[in-house]
């Protein structure tokens, strides 16, 4: 015991010495894989087909938006109307953003 732990306190009596703190050791769970399983499998919400017609909806948005891209001109200040309001970026990128996304909503009703 340390001196400290023996002295008396102002009340006369002798001082209990500290306890050592707990340590607690969290290990992980390792389930047993011959063990039966907790729940069963789920299987995926959609179909592998539903899969494929959101990649194809989500790649027409892409290209939709690679379509709006551009319009810079190595001059700030110059403004070149037909570069910024061409056909490409004014009507066919957001047809076919619009097209995408009518193919993903079709695709997650299909089911």
């Amino acid at each position: 015991m340390s001196k400290r732990n023996k002295q008396k306190n102002r009340s006369g009596t002798v001082a209990e010495p500290a306890a050592e703190p707990v340590r607690i050791v969290a290990t992980p769970k390792v389930k047993d894989s011959r063990a039966a399983p907790d729940r069963a499998v789920r299987p995926l919400v959609f179909g592998s087909e539903t899969y494929k017609w959101l990649g194809i909806g989500f790649l027409l948005v892409v290209v939709g938006f690679l379509l709006m891209i551009g319009g810079r001109d190595a001059d700030p200040s110059v403004f070149d109307a037909e570069a910024i309001y061409s056909f490409r970026r004014i009507t066919l990128a957001p047809l076919i953003i619009l097209a995408g996304l009518g193919v993903t909503t079709y695709a997650i009703f299909k089911k």
